[in-house]
């Protein structure tokens, strides 16, 4: 009980790491900027900016639910972008009447770029509520 009690008042604590992860997705933004310009993904591979920032903001996520809360909510984020597959090919199969892998993951892979971007704002402002209550 102690060693639960001694745990949350350091998750319940502001800290420079904390920091960081709140302006992450800047700097991934402006990263993946980098790289895709640098390295011409778009003539390549036609990989967009969000195609490369979906599993940094993940990570954040993760991240800062850890820090804050004591634990991470990964499996559930995890879960709502399985979901969102689940929905886009249901969504193709009736819409289009068949499946194209190509187009499935393109689709699939924005959708989840949406969410977890949503996700992760919604995450940082629970997180500084956190801090007031």
């Amino acid at each position: 009980m102690i060693l639960f009690i001694e745990r949350m008042s350091f998750v319940n604590s502001f800290s420079p790491m904390l920091l960081l992860w709140y302006i992450f997705p800047v700097i991934v933004f402006f990263a993946s900027n980098y790289l895709y310009t640098t390295l011409h993904l778009r003539d390549r591979f036609n990989i967009r900016i969000p195609d490369i920032t979906v599993p940094f903001l993940i990570i954040g996520m993760h991240e800062i639910s850890k820090l804050t809360y004591g634990l991470s909510i990964l499996p559930y984020i995890l879960l709502t972008i399985l979901c969102i597959g689940i929905a886009v090919v249901i969504f193709q199969a009736i819409r289009y009447r068949e499946i194209l892998y190509r187009r499935f993951f393109k689709m699939f892979w924005r959708l989840a770029f949406l969410v977890s971007f949503l996700m992760y704002f919604v995450v940082i402002i629970a997180s500084i509520v956190s801090f007031f209550i």
